[in-house]
């Protein structure tokens, strides 16, 4: 199996470090304290640079890819915050406060982890790994990709339509439900985030 290089990159990226950075050179990563090698296919430094996922950067806060393998529609929803009033003369009067969004996504028979993604993205370990940490307790920072642009354009600090596409969120809800065991169990993952 080879990664597909997906041109218009994922729809999802979380702002996070990234423990289970896989080593290039031997495909080894840190889980739960040991040093482990990674089942399945190797995870080349070339797919992991350009996922934002190398090993040297595993410590730094960068936004981080998630992957496109069997994800399913992702919903982005507006929750608009206002306060309506009927006046005397029977006119409504509406004061609007903020419109926030929710943003739903799942994964079926999604890989353990990135080496076994399609595309090397981050899989259901990294995704509970970060619900379970200090930063998925919290409010952090997502990036959303839904346009036709490149990815570069929603991913580097110096894109134009970065600032558009960034929200800071936290999890509303958030399951895992191991489907099927094999070299790597193939996980059923589903995430709700609410704009703070």
């Amino acid at each position: 199996m080879s990664f597909q290089n997906l041109s218009k990159g994922s729809i999802l990226y979380i702002e996070a470090l990234d423990p289970y950075a896989i080593d290039p050179a031997n495909n080894q990563f840190e889980y739960k304290g040991a040093n482990l090698v990674a089942p399945g296919n190797k995870y080349t430094a070339s797919v992991a640079t350009s996922n934002n996922l190398s090993l040297s950067n595993k410590t730094n806060l960068r936004f981080r890819r998630v992957t496109e393998h069997n994800r399913q529609p992702l919903s982005i929803n507006t929750n608009r915050i206002e306060q309506a009033a009927r006046m005397a003369n029977g006119t409504t009067r509406k004061y609007f406060i903020a419109d926030k969004l929710s943003i739903s996504a799942s994964w079926e028979m999604v890989p353990s982890f990135r080496n076994e993604t399609v595309d090397g993205g981050w899989g259901a370990e990294d995704i509970k790994n970060f619900y379970e940490s200090t930063a998925g307790r919290g409010a952090f920072r997502i990036k959303l990709n839904p346009t036709v642009f490149s990815p570069e354009l929603i991913t580097d600090s110096a894109g134009a339509l970065s600032d558009d596409y960034t929200y800071t969120v936290m999890f509303t809800s958030c399951d895992f439900t191991v489907i099927k065991r094999g070299i790597q169990p193939f996980w059923s993952v589903n995430i709700t985030l609410e704009q703070v």
